[in-house]
């Protein structure tokens, strides 16, 4: 392990997206596009089970993301949960890839990010989660086991006609 991981719970190389959530997917695809020529993958949906500070429940994910890097990726608005739109539609998060997701969720933790939400899956954290420190930065981490080549992946979302 080098000394950057020791000293880091995230690597600044393991920045893949940013997060924006908005209250309408299409139509912030279609304005961005509109604007700076992004091309996006389909809009992608899961209903997931997810832990918040008020207990688990299943969420209706829906998700996009730019095709060109830097990458964004917008998120459908899910008022009461942490997929709220902040004032003016500013950066929601700061997604990183991790190689252990357990591991760099206590770090981030103990670095002032309290946990805020997460995937479950067989009531452990799992696939990604959510940590937000007192002044509003939330940073996502992201399991990389679950997107190995985000390139790829990107690819297999693309519609056809772009």
């Amino acid at each position: 392990m080098s000394d950057d991981a020791m000293t880091h719970p995230l690597s600044a190389t393991d920045l893949y997206h940013t997060g924006i959530v908005v209250p309408d997917i299409e139509a912030w695809k279609t304005r961005l596009t509109e604007v700076a020529g992004h091309r996006w993958t389909e809009t992608m949906a899961a209903d997931l089970p997810v832990r918040l500070a008020d207990g688990e429940r299943v969420l209706p994910l829906r998700y996009a993301y730019s095709l060109d890097a830097p990458h964004i990726e917008l998120v459908q608005e899910i008022p009461g949960t942490p997929w709220t739109p902040a004032a003016h539609l500013a950066t929601h998060h700061l997604g990183y890839f991790c190689d252990d997701l357990q591991t760099t969720s206590k770090r981030l933790e103990e670095a002032g990010f309290p946990l805020e939400a997460c995937a479950v899956v067989d009531g452990a954290m799992a696939i990604f989660a959510y940590h937000l420190d007192p002044w509003g930065v939330r940073i996502e981490i992201v399991d990389r086991t679950r997107i190995p080549d985000f390139a790829a992946y990107l690819r297999s979302k693309a519609p056809t006609w772009q």
